[in-house]
């Protein structure tokens, strides 16, 4: 061999670099015999020392002697990936079209990216004395500082510094200057083991009897598993139906066979209460999310691999956990778009789970009341086995669903007159009422009566949300703010109107219409840490809120019995986003929506206000009917060849040079076209995205969609990233079936 021979052992080296190859190092005597595959090294490359993990030892390299490069240290004394997740890990790669080193850098704890030990947090709030006239001097000048220094104040407790620079969409120069000036403390922090471990206590004991459909789910699951065979099962039940109780059952049985366990669930629907139920079955149970700081995850990775836990509750990373002898894997809420990641590696949480069950020989249960169109279509041709359970448990009946046609009713803000009457009512009989609007803010969009033109963000293609605490209007897109014009940009005309209606706005109208009632909302803009989170829930939970207004954020893992209403103030608000899955997705909402209600011995009864309805999604939900919805909406995405019946790749050219993104979007359409001539692959674009403009870059899309299998998948992906890494501008990003199309 050519570096063999005086080199000794060789180390297949993978880094977290997007060229899709390996990186062949010499690995001196006094680290050979102890290095094996999974391992982490020390390398030099590119002038830089880096971490990279050891994925082959080959015996032989192309690579000459003389520009081989030694290995220059060995970071771990046994393997931090096993083979199963090495295998994951490279099908993902492949699949998505990322490195292999990008894939395992998602994988690993950020700890465990770089050599040293645990990483701090930095917290960071108001200094003592600080308060609302010292925010007052900043506002007019000094915008960032105004934006960190109000999300402190109105936080109510320390904030860490890298979710507030995420969250806020700012450099870290504002927050330097604050604690410059002394308004803003920073400390350096070890963060407690478990940031759920405020969970509350709530026991969730083994029913006396379970139900015949649990029955008979637990038993067709638990074959495959006794034996140690690959199965995906769907597991479609209505809310309500006892779920969560066939996978904990079946988990129990994982248990005594000796095996491990991996629960996703939606980031969304991770609360206390969700986590509870699981410790409460089976004791020490880990929980990953993305809340988490660098040394909670650390921490839950160890406790994991070293066997001390043995089952896994979290989001979508949660899949990466090193359980030794996986058996099962469950996603809850299958359906849910967050399972998909929107950076590098772009993988979707719930085929990879099917992945990693099979490389394991353990089962895969896919969970939700309304399953994925593609799911659905798998189950039907025999790819998953199908179960049902189409029964609430204890007899337990479907909310009641009325549809209020908005063209035909008056409105008093955003509540009809039936809504209104039946909150009313709910809150006088001491129930509880769950109020959704998927809309934050208090008005969507600031309108001029004279031109007819909307306000607009500078910096995107986006209108500017009036937020009424804060008095002042603010992109979603990009978190610029500023005060409300008094004229209109465009004409000068006087006399702007506020449009639409916001949560921010239905909580104000709901405090009006119940003035004694105790009134929460839950938003991404009330919501600020994790405790904020809890404390809701938790009086939510004890009766002590009346009436919960919310986001999405309220839509999954709530199981409160007290509430026997739910209002839908708004159906309308994704029917028609430029997406194909716009309807599904609209379906989908309202049904996890809708089974927020009469969980408990109340019958529940639910309001859903819409402009359409007589919509297949509206319809449909309203009748709990999803066997209806998948009739009339596959025919639809079978004639456009839209998944479940081919595959997509969705490619996004971005720039701040709008002719650079449009010659280069143009060329790469030029390119496809001349080599996927004689492949099954369509390809539509460029064209503008629905977004054209975002944080000030230009965005151009071409569609690519290829046949049900997959026909011409991998030679124009492989054409694509090629293509990408030809150009540094624009920027190209390549995603290999998307969930969005925005």
């Amino acid at each position: 061999m050519l570096g063999g021979a005086s080199h000794g052992v060789l180390a297949s080296v993978a880094l977290k670099r997007p060229m899709r190859s390996e990186y062949t190092y010499a690995v001196p005597a006094g680290m050979a015999d102890d290095l094996v595959v999974g391992m982490r090294v020390a390398v030099h490359f590119g002038g830089r020392r880096e971490v990279g993990i050891v994925v082959d030892l080959p015996s032989s390299t192309d690579v000459p002697a003389s520009r081989l490069k030694n290995v220059s240290s060995v970071l771990d004394n046994e393997p931090v990936l096993d083979e199963d997740l090495l295998q994951v890990t490279r099908w993902m790669g492949n699949y998505y079209g990322c490195s292999w080193g990008e894939a395992l850098a998602a994988v690993l704890p950020a700890v465990l990216k770089r050599e040293g030990g645990r990483r701090q947090i930095t917290s960071l709030s108001p200094a003592e004395g600080i308060g609302a006239l010292d925010l007052a001097t900043l506002e007019d000048r000094y915008e960032a500082q105004h934006r960190v220094l109000r999300t402190l104040l109105d936080a109510g407790g320390p904030l860490d510094r890298n979710d507030l620079v995420r969250k806020l969409n700012i450099s870290l120069s504002p927050i330097q200057t604050l604690i410059k000036k002394g308004w803003v403390i920073a400390e350096q922090a070890d963060a407690v083991t478990d940031a759920l471990s405020g969970a509350p206590a709530e026991h969730r004991t083994e029913p006396k009897e379970l139900m015949a459909q649990q029955v008979a789910a637990i038993e067709a699951i638990s074959k495959p598993l006794r034996v140690r065979e690959f199965e995906t099962f769907l597991l479609r039940g209505v809310t309500g139906s006892g779920k969560t109780e066939v996978y904990l059952s079946v988990i129990k049985e994982c248990l005594e066979l000796g095996r491990g366990a991996i629960v996703l669930v939606p980031e969304i629907a991770l609360t206390p209460q969700t986590v509870s139920w699981f410790r409460s079955r089976f004791g020490q149970v880990a929980v990953l999310h993305s809340r988490m700081t660098d040394a909670q995850r650390h921490d839950a990775w160890k406790s994991v691999r070293q066997r001390e836990v043995r089952v896994v509750v979290g989001a979508r990373s949660a899949l990466f956990a090193p359980m030794p002898d996986l058996g099962v894997v469950v996603v809850d809420e299958e359906h849910e778009p967050s399972f998909k990641q929107g950076s590098t590696p772009r993988y979707h949480g719930r085929d990879l789970a099917v992945v990693r069950a099979r490389q394991a020989g353990a089962v895969c249960i896919l969970g939700s009341a309304t399953p994925s169109l593609e799911s659905w279509e798998n189950a039907g041709n025999g790819r998953y086995t199908l179960l049902e359970m189409p029964e609430r448990v204890q007899g337990g009946k479907l909310p009641e669903v009325e549809v209020i046609d908005l063209n035909s009713v008056k409105m008093s803000g955003p509540f009809s007159a039936p809504l209104a009457f039946a909150i009313k009512e709910a809150v006088q009989r001491g129930e509880q009422v769950i109020l959704f609007q998927n809309r934050r803010g208090f008005a969507p969009v600031l309108w001029c009566n004279s031109c007819r033109s909307v306000v607009k963000c500078e910096q995107c293609d986006a209108s500017m949300v009036f937020h009424r605490k804060l008095k002042r209007i603010v992109c979603h897109g990009c978190c610029a703010e500023q005060r409300p014009p008094k004229q209109c940009p465009t004409c000068s005309a006087p006399g702007l109107r506020f449009l639409g209606e916001g949560s921010e706005q239905v909580e104000s109208a709901v405090r009006l219409l119940c003035p004694d009632a105790r009134v929460a909302r839950m938003d991404s803009d009330s919501m600020h840490r994790q405790e904020d989170y809890e404390r809701v829930l938790g009086k939510f939970g004890a009766r002590e809120i009346d009436i919960l207004v919310g986001t999405q954020m309220i839509a999954k893992g709530l199981d409160f019995p007290g509430v026997t209403l739910v209002g839908i103030v708004s159906a309308d608000s994704a029917l028609h986003l430029p997406d194909f899955r716009a309807a599904e997705r609209t379906f989908q909402l309202l049904c996890q929506v809708s089974g927020r209600a009469g969980r408990g011995d109340l019958s529940g009864r639910i309001l859903v206000q819409t402009h359409f309805p007589n919509h297949p999604a509206i319809l449909c939900a309203a009748g709990h009917d999803f066997p209806a919805f998948a009739n009339h909406e596959l025919p639809l995405r079978e004639e456009l060849h839209y998944p479940p019946y081919g595959r997509v790749i969705l490619v996004l050219l971005d720039d701040e040079d709008q002719a650079l993104v449009d010659r280069i979007a143009t060329h790469l359409a030029d390119v496809l076209n001349h080599h996927l001539s004689d492949e099954l692959v369509e390809i539509l674009g460029p064209a503008p995205a629905p977004i054209t403009l975002l944080r000030s870059r230009h965005r151009r899309f071409i569609l690519l969609k290829t046949g049900p299998r997959g026909e011409g998948l991998d030679r124009a992906r492989d054409l694509l990233l090629d293509f990408a890494n030809k150009h540094n501008r624009p920027r190209i990003t390549v995603d290999v079936d998307p969930v969005s199309m925005l």
